[in-house]
């Protein structure tokens, strides 16, 4: 049985992962997370390796976030050995990643075209550099010094993709929308990701173990009227006003008798950085993947969010759900989110100009 080994750095590209390797049974999955911070302990590791309906053989944790440059190129050499030598054991076809800007994902197809594995990159739909591209990829920045650096400092291997997704490592893609994949994207060969999987009951038994994890009784979601997923709090200290317009819509909510649900950033210093336990609202473990809750909110249930992969994702694996994002600043989010059904607050305050 052939091998393929499939890379998650977030929540999100494991449960992308675990879908596409359910539906390919001809092959052996093998998990490896990546870029988390060295001596934390990640408890999605050990939830994985505990989840009895996993499609995955095996399941590893590679450090990859390190502090001091110096310290940093001597550790990723230490890992890119590690790596290595795992590669040599699974020997791949195919190799998977969410981003293909990672070291380690790149790493891992030269080493494994080394052991003459001639792996097939595979790109699992990120969220919306997708469909609108990642412009920071074609900037001088990353196009030259960063290229520049990356090869002198790790090897020659290393290629800059022109957006995420598209470097030449990267054979197939796997969007859940593929009619709206970027045009870097197109000349790819193009799965479409399949959203039943996404519910299925090993899918559902791993969402209900991260949220009791945590406290979170899954049938008390279905109780939620307005779901809101808050960005990181750095974005409240840059713009008071959209701090403000995120606390309007709350307690616009609340007036209206709806039992408001909030989960902020897991990245985030402060527990309640917007004082909403005060508001009466029910606040929800940051570090309860959204990808987790998301299956078990009602159908009349409202989805309120940033300009981010979780409203594309909330869109596309719940469509009857009504989702609306905050604003829609950037002209290339709000076409790709009006084009599958998201509204926005533009929208909502002019609406003959939708």
């Amino acid at each position: 049985m052939a091998n393929s080994v499939y890379f998650a750095s977030t929540t999100l590209h494991l449960y992308t992962a675990a879908a596409i390797a359910a539906g390919r049974p001809g092959e052996d999955a093998h998990l490896i997370f990546i870029d988390q911070p060295e001596g934390k302990p990640y408890a999605l590791y050990d939830i994985v390796r505990n989840w009895p309906g996993s499609p995955f053989s095996s399941v590893n944790l590679y450090y990859g976030r390190f502090p001091g440059l110096l310290n940093k190129l001597k550790r990723r050499r230490q890992l890119f050995s590690t790596l290595k030598s795992k590669l040599a054991e699974l020997l791949p076809e195919h190799i998977f990643v969410g981003n293909d800007r990672r070291i380690e994902f790149q790493f891992a197809m030269h080493a494994a075209t080394t052991l003459g594995c001639n792996p097939v990159g595979h790109y699992m739909d990120e969220g919306v550099f997708t469909y609108v591209g990642r412009k920071a990829s074609r900037s001088f920045k990353d196009m030259i010094i960063d290229n520049f650096i990356k090869k002198i400092s790790y090897g020659m291997w290393w290629k800059n993709p022109p957006t995420i997704g598209g470097s030449d490592w990267i054979s197939y893609i796997h969007p859940a929308f593929p009619d709206l994949v970027h045009p870097l994207l197109r000349g790819k060969h193009i799965t479409p990701l399949d959203a039943s999987r996404f519910n299925s009951p090993a899918m559902l038994e791993l969402s209900e173990t991260m949220m009791l994890n945590n406290g979170v009784e899954p049938a008390a979601l279905a109780e939620i009227d307005t779901f809101v997923t808050l960005p990181h709090e750095s974005l409240f200290e840059r713009d008071p006003d959209y701090k403000k317009r995120i606390l309007a819509i709350i307690r616009q909510q609340s007036r209206q008798g709806k039992r408001v649900a909030v989960k902020y950033h897991p990245r985030n210093k402060q527990p309640d950085p917007l004082s909403l336990a005060a508001e009466g609202v029910c606040l929800l473990p940051s570090q309860v993947s959204f990808e987790a809750l998301l299956p078990y909110l009602s159908d009349q249930c409202e989805v309120w969010g940033d300009l981010s992969s979780t409203m594309v994702m909330a869109r596309w694996l719940r469509p009857t759900l009504k989702v609306t994002a905050f604003t829609s600043e950037k002209p290339d989010f709000y076409r790709l989110f009006e084009n599958i059904g998201i509204t926005t607050m533009e929208a909502i305050s002019h609406p003959d100009q939708r």
